[in-house]
This record gives C-alpha cells, sequence and structure tokens, in this order.
C-alpha cells in the first residue's frame, strides 16, 4: 500500500476500554478506500491486531480469502465511526480527488 492510515474501535467495559475492531483507509492514485474489521463479541471472538488490519487490507483491495469477507456490510454499530473516519482520511490524504466508503 501506498499510504495508510488506521483507527481502532474501543468499546469500554467498566472503567477500562478494550480494542474490538480497526478501521483501515489508504490512498492511491487520489482514490481513498476505507476497509474495516471487528470481532464478534457475542461468538466470543478477541481481537487481533495483526489479523484485523490485514481484513481491512482485504476488504479495500477485493482480496477474498475467508467466506463472505466482501459481501459483509459496515455494523451498524460502527457505522459513525467510519464517517468520522473517512473525514478524517479527506484531511490526512490531501491531494485525493475520491472517497469510496463501503455500504
Amino acid at each position: 500500500m501506498n499510504n495508510e492510515i488506521f483507527e481502532y474501535i474501543r468499546r469500554r467495559n467498566g472503567g477500562k476500554a478494550r480494542k474490538v475492531g480497526v478501521i483501515l483507509g489508504t490512498c492511491k492514485d487520489g482514490v481513498i478506500k476505507i476497509g474495516w474489521s471487528k470481532c464478534n463479541e457475542k461468538c466470543g471472538d478477541t481481537f487481533d491486531s495483526h489479523s484485523g488490519i490485514l481484513i481491512a487490507r482485504d476488504r479495500i483491495t477485493g482480496i477474498d480469502r475467508s467466506p463472505s469477507i466482501l459481501t459483509t456490510p459496515v455494523p451498524s454499530c460502527i457505522s459513525s465511526q467510519v464517517r468520522q473516519f473517512s473525514a478524517r482520511c479527506v484531511r490526512y490524504f490531501k491531494g485525493a480527488n475520491k472517497l469510496e466508503i463501503p455500504s
């Protein structure tokens, strides 16, 4: 990737915040693309930073390493964070002329 910026998704449990996902933004040829990854806590998943970033990159590049990774929509619980992050990406990648946000 040429340029990357990322932000962890955190959830509070009492007084401590824990990482549950990641949002990744890249810019290549003037196009900003956003990818995301979030663990399913209801099924007992735990978040792994390395795997999360790889999954977010796969969503950006269109590589399908696991079933339905490309067709899964952004969960509603993180959609506002994705919108805020996309605004941050526009400020960060100043030379970009197009923004692709996942649906």
